[in-house]
């Protein structure tokens, strides 16, 4: 028998074994069909499309080096088979090879302008770049090309969320749960761009409506609490936030958002237990820290104020708010020469609050360094006349926050 199967193969023609390996991966045999598709390569000189399939199913069979072997033949053979530039692209991008992975998507997009996957995934791929201008431009194109697409609708509010357009980043989320009503990680996320535009009620509403269809969905529990606290209602987050721990002891940030609640309530001992159990749960936890410092502060412990801040600018180096409460603390402990070291870095992560200069110049007043104080008074009175709103802002921001559980983007 086996001899007659030899004899068989040695007859079939190079269009058999193409339409060998067709049938074979129709029927889901990928190893079966990749076989077919090089006996036929063996046969006689492929078009490129062959070697893109037999790429394809070198990917599906986990053998990437040779998928992009295969895949780089193909487009040698033919520069404009955009599929195989595609294919090429999603391989590269799957061993870390980024630059080369977005090269190649974009050829693929030059090629086929009018493939809204292609545009579609390129978004993406520039998007985890860091190149968000571009993102946005392929991502609020593809959704052109596939207007009845949630994923790419909910992809480009995540971009433009990121490029801090909310109103952008809302319009297209409320897009994509329009499309995808079901979506609980599209609901959740124009729910939490609801409360970051200041829309906290519509926003719990979308939570709530998430918790309909899954009553014990635990991120939009979460999510609701957070909402909560955004608008300032720390009666209403209070008892969600302490039923939360309860549920979930294990996650840091059902305990952060409760020590917020707390310490917006002035209950600052139990505040400071709670983000000390936080930072237990999540050591990198930077805010944690920062908060912690915060409270600390208000409690007169200037030394708990110090080693939270030091936590908090050891886990985010470029954290210029805990620099200068680190620079405020130590000043108030006598440690001029460390307080102005921490001001000083604090300006240079973040030149455009006034606080730091402000703070910086007392200092040097104490130093009896007179003309360099006044030159930071000077420096922090015309900082302050830009950017009076933005100040407002962030006292805001520093008074709650919290911390929401965000969806898959």
């Amino acid at each position: 028998m086996a001899i007659t199967a030899i004899l068989c193969a040695l007859l079939l023609t190079n269009a058999d074994w193409i339409a060998e390996a067709r049938a074979r991966k129709a029927k889901g045999d990928a190893a079966g069909a990749l076989d077919a598709f090089s006996q036929a390569a063996r046969s006689s000189p492929q078009p490129a499309w062959v070697y893109d399939e037999m790429g394809f199913l070198l990917a599906v069979l986990r053998r990437p080096d040779e998928a992009i072997k295969h895949f780089e033949q193909a487009v040698g053979l033919d520069p404009r088979l955009a599929i195989g530039h595609y294919h090429l692209a999603v391989a590269r991008w799957l061993r870390q090879d980024r630059d080369a992975a977005v090269a190649s998507l974009q050829r693929a997009v030059t090629l086929e302008p009018g493939n809204a996957e292609y545009r579609y995934r390129l978004a993406g791929m520039l998007h985890e770049t860091g190149q968000l201008d571009l993102a946005a431009e392929q991502a609020e194109r593809s959704t052109r090309l596939g207007p009845k697409r949630a994923e790419a609708w909910n992809q480009l509010g995540a971009i433009e969320q990121a490029r801090n357009r909310n109103p952008a980043a809302r319009n297209a989320y409320e897009r994509a749960v329009a499309l995808r009503p079901e979506d609980h990680d599209f609901r959740n996320n124009l729910g939490l761009m609801l409360v970051e535009t200041g829309d906290a009620v519509r926003g719990i509403a979308e939570f709530e409506r998430i918790l309909q269809r899954t009553p014990g969905d635990r991120g939009a529990r979460i999510n609701i609490a957070f909402a909560l606290l955004q608008k300032g209602d720390y009666d209403a987050a209070l008892p969600r936030l302490r039923q939360l721990t309860l549920d979930f002891p294990e996650m840091a940030l059902v305990h952060y958002n409760l020590g917020l609640a707390l310490k917006q309530k002035d209950e600052l001992t139990e505040a400071r237990k709670e983000f000390r159990e936080a930072l237990r749960l999540q050591p990198d936890m930077a805010e944690a820290y920062y908060t912690l410092g915060i409270t600390a502060w208000q409690e007169g412990e200037f030394d708990d104020t110090i080693a939270a801040m030091r936590g908090a600018v050891e886990q985010r180096p470029n954290y210029g708010a805990a620099y200068y409460m680190l620079g405020t603390a130590l000043k108030q402990k006598g440690d001029l020469e460390g307080a102005a070291k921490a001001l000083q870095e604090a300006i240079r992560l973040d030149p455009t609050t006034p606080g730091p200069f402000n703070m910086l110049a007392q200092v040097r007043q104490q130093q009896g360094e007179a003309g360099a104080a006044r030159e930071l008074f000077a420096k922090a009175a015309a900082v302050k006349k830009k950017l009076e709103a933005d100040q407002v802002r962030r006292l805001s921001t520093m008074g709650a926050g919290g911390a929401a559980l965000p969806s898959r983007r």
